[in-house]
């Protein structure tokens, strides 16, 4: 009854076309740049029953999948193939990563692995699996993305802009992550950066650039600040080929922060007279935009509001209406003031000057000011 079992689980997996301990790693797809080269990372495994048959002489060969299947590269004899290259490791280590070098267009297509031992061992890996190798005139963009506290900030469309880009707070430390693709290690790319400002590479900012399996990564880490606001950086890949090809990536940073650089004024320069109308104005560099502007008289204790308002205007004005403004500018990030003094003087009708032994006494039609003046 066991050797039944046995005979038809094993007629089992030759029906479907293969034999059950065959197995093999390796990519659905490889992208390739003309003129480059391509790196295929693939493993490989074979029955127990020809594991003896599998030496450092056996053979590695692609074949390439058309109608005849055709032998593109072959171990054996890596100088005569079509397709130049190397496969890494050896055979009993079941190692198949291979790079086949200077790719051309017509080189697309579907591929497929073969071992060739001693004895029986010869094995087409197509029935288990097959890579696409599809082949690129040049090479793609870099990637640009903006990490705050491990997690990648969403992109924010603008509607009156093209460029796509990212919203953090003040304060937040950010790691801007510039990443290309690898088509060929032994000819490298390099990544640069660029800002503009131009200054602000030079502002406390860490740059680290290193290499994951088939990426390229360069990181620039730094606390963000509202001189980051509408700032674009630059991300640059050079790619070394016969002849060097450059891509860029922008993007430009929004930095929402609390109002900066609040300042106060009044409409007239100088004193104001009284009777005469005057507005105080406020204004404030925020992001969101400032919510609340709110005014306050300095002189009352606790402060209370006086008006609501970017601006405040005093009608029919007089000299009660003297002393310190504060203003004070707010949005959900935090508030700034900034203060203005205003003076209101009298506007003098008549004068009366009285002297009367030491005493010098000046009289107005809007407030008495007394003198004294010692003979």
């Amino acid at each position: 009854m066991m050797e039944i079992s046995v005979t038809f689980l094993l007629t089992g997996c030759l029906i479907q076309g293969v034999f059950c301990g065959f197995s093999i790693s390796l990519p659905e797809r490889v992208e390739a740049l003309q003129g480059s080269c391509v790196f295929i990372p693939c493993t490989f495994d074979i029955d127990q029953q020809y594991v003896t048959e599998l030496t450092d002489d056996s053979k590695r060969i692609w074949y390439k999948d058309v109608k005849p299947p055709t032998v593109v590269f072959d171990s054996s004899s890596p100088n005569t193939a079509s397709l130049k290259g190397e496969i890494f490791g050896t055979p009993t280590e079941k190692n198949c990563t291979t790079r086949f070098d200077n790719v051309r267009q017509g080189d697309e297509g579907s591929y497929y692995f073969r071992v060739e031992g001693s004895g029986r061992l010869k094995y087409n890996y197509y029935k288990v699996e097959i890579v696409v190798i599809s082949v690129v005139d040049s090479p793609p963009k870099p990637t640009v993305s903006l990490f705050k506290d491990q997690q990648e900030v969403k992109k924010v469309k603008e509607v009156t802009e093209v460029k796509e880009v990212k919203e953090v707070t003040e304060g937040s430390s950010v790691n801007l992550r510039c990443s290309t693709k690898i088509f060929c290690s032994s000819r490298p790319a390099n990544l640069t950066w660029s800002s503009s400002p131009e200054h602000l590479l030079n502002e406390s900012v860490t740059q680290q650039q290193r290499q994951e399996q088939t990426e390229l990564i360069s990181d620039l880490i730094f606390t963000v600040t509202q001189r980051h606001h509408l700032a674009t950086f630059t991300c640059t890949v050079t790619h070394q080929l016969q002849k060097q090809i450059t891509k860029h990536k922008s993007r430009t940073l929004r930095v929402q922060y609390a109002p900066k650089n609040t300042s106060a004024h009044v409409s007239a320069s100088g004193f104001v007279l009284e009777g005469r109308s005057v507005t105080l104005s406020c204004s404030s560099d925020a992001n969101p935009p400032v919510l609340n502007y709110t005014w306050y008289r300095d002189t009352e204790e606790p402060l209370k509001p006086v008006q609501s308002g970017q601006n405040l205007t005093i009608s029919n004005t007089d000299p009660t209406h003297s002393g310190r403004y504060v203003c004070t500018a707010q949005n959900e990030h935090g508030a700034q003031n900034a203060s203005v003094m205003l003076d209101v003087q009298c506007e003098y009708q008549e004068a009366l000057l009285i002297y009367s032994q030491s005493l010098l006494y000046q009289t107005s039609d809007c407030r008495l000011d007394t003198y004294t003046h010692i003979y």
